[in-house]
């Protein structure tokens, strides 16, 4: 499923199994891969896919999840190293403040000694990679309508390429 129009959403949405988050994060990031494959996103931050596009991805990935019922709180976290430029910024979901989900850690798979992580989809306990970020930021996601118009444009844009290969 894959609705383009405005939906309303209520707290009374079931809240799905984590095999059933599991499929449906899969399905969207193969649907980010097939897409950026296709040459479909022409410039930043998704043309870098998975790297530096984690908020973005996460907001895209919280409306899919918003149009199969399932609410999700956006969480974005700094990590803070030893040097002074040891900074790194990281976001994904979590769905009943158990399930984490995240759709971008193999951004982190090149250096092996700074911040490693492998998993293209992570679906399940928060890990110990994202208990190294300092959570900044905790939002509940309502959908790409809740965003200012200028961004809910380029957002809906983003999601309708992404569909496309669901």
């Amino acid at each position: 499923m894959c609705l383009l129009f405005r939906t309303q959403y209520n707290d009374n949405m079931l809240s799905a199994d984590i095999a059933t988050l599991r499929r449906l994060s899969t399905q969207f990031r193969k649907a980010i891969d097939t897409a950026k494959n296709a040459r479909e996103f022409t410039c930043a931050p998704l043309s870098n896919f998975p790297r530096a596009c984690c908020g973005e991805v996460s907001d895209l990935l919280a409306q899919y999840l918003l149009e199969n019922g399932i609410k999700s709180i956006y969480i974005a976290g700094t990590y803070h190293g030893e040097g002074v430029d040891d900074l790194q910024s990281h976001a994904w979901l979590e769905v009943d403040g158990r399930i984490t989900i995240d759709i971008t850690g193999d951004q982190f798979s090149r250096n092996k000694t700074f911040l490693y992580f492998d998993k293209p989809v992570w679906c399940g306990s928060r890990t110990d990679f994202h208990k190294l970020f300092e959570i900044d930021q905790v939002v509940v996601e309502n959908g790409i309508d809740s965003f200012p118009e200028s961004a809910a444009r380029r957002m809906w844009k983003l999601y309708q390429i992404i569909c496309k290969y669901l």
